[in-house]
């Protein structure tokens, strides 16, 4: 019976606590602590690594060009863009596919996101020799 008790008193605590947490203004800085339940990742390099603590680790600062919809993520065909305007129809027999870039996407410093930023880190994985990805 105690279990139940307990519970109800901790729900009553988050009910009373609602309101005012909803009143209190947004926090901005300070230090976000989270723990992602693997050993430390070998680096934060997201091109270099492939394991589970570096891409849980990295994945709240990082946007990519397309991304499976969030709406159906068990999908491996179902894409949406994030950083692009619109998902671009294939040319040269499935090939060649050109994307427009959304002219909102900043960097940390201020600097806006170009075709030419996203094609360097293509190019990083496409010729890197460590990176866990192999692209041809």
């Amino acid at each position: 019976m105690a279990p139940v008790f307990w519970a109800a008193g901790l729900g009553l605590v988050l009910v009373a606590a609602a309101p005012a947490m909803a009143d209190e203004a947004p926090k901005y800085g300070g230090i976000l602590t989270f723990m992602i339940p693997a050993d430390a990742p070998p680096s934060f390099d997201a091109h270099r690594e492939g394991t589970f603590a570096t891409v849980h680790s990295a994945a709240p600062f990082y946007s990519v060009l397309i991304r499976v919809d969030p709406n159906n993520p068990s999908s491996t065909t179902d894409f949406v863009c994030d950083l692009c305007m619109a998902m671009p129809q294939p040319t040269d027999g499935g090939k060649t596919y050109t994307f427009k870039i959304r002219d909102d996407v900043k960097f940390h410093d201020g600097s806006s996101l170009t075709a030419t930023d996203v094609a360097a880190s293509w190019d990083t994985i496409r010729l890197s020799t460590y990176s866990t990805f192999v692209l041809t």
